[in-house]
């Protein structure tokens, strides 16, 4: 006699059907969806082939969809460290203007007012930080500054440079006329 799990058998043919809440902006409220079961089931029965042989797989190849939230958030936090190395080995060289540098480094404060911006939009209005336009708006206009101050300082760089050209040129042919 075959062995029996409390799994039901589903059809692969047609991945589940799956319904998210919609979300009023503007309102905290909004409507509660009831439990999936067929998401649920969906969920055990991935488990449940994601062992092959004793060897877990990587990629569920049936999965009709990926977590492309929990990447992102994972890929986010694992970016902060070079970017870190980045600020360190720049600041150490001495070479940046110094306007663009605190452009790299004000970057730092777009990244952390944007986390507590996300997660107040996540539990206040139910949705993410894209969805929510005022707090996504400031949080972007955080980056805006920071791109000015890059920009703006690697223009007065350039200058600084043009015109130590511009001298050292204009002291040398007075040398030579000498």
């Amino acid at each position: 006699m075959a062995a029996t799990t409390n799994v039901p058998i589903l059809s692969l043919s047609k991945p589940p059907k799956f319904h998210n809440p919609s979300t009023f902006l503007g309102s905290s409220s909004f409507p509660q969806s009831k439990p999936n079961r067929e998401l649920e089931s969906y969920k055990v029965y991935r488990k449940k082939i994601g062992i092959v042989c004793g060897l877990p797989l990587l990629v569920d190849p049936w999965a009709p969809i990926i977590d492309s939230q929990s990447i992102a958030t994972q890929l986010f936090a694992f970016s902060l460290f070079p970017y870190i190395g980045f600020l360190y080995f720049i600041t150490k060289s001495k070479t940046a203007p110094n306007l663009t540098l605190f452009g790299f480094y004000f970057l730092l404060a777009f990244v952390g007012a944007t986390i507590p911006a996300g997660i107040y939009a996540k539990v206040h209005y139910g949705t993410s930080l894209s969805n929510v336009d005022w707090l996504h708006g400031g949080a972007e206009s955080l980056l805006t500054l920071t791109n000015l101050f890059i920009v703006l300082g690697l223009r007065t760089g350039l200058r600084k440079t043009r015109n130590a050209e511009k001298n050292a040129s204009t002291s040398n042919s007075e040398l030579k006329e000498k």
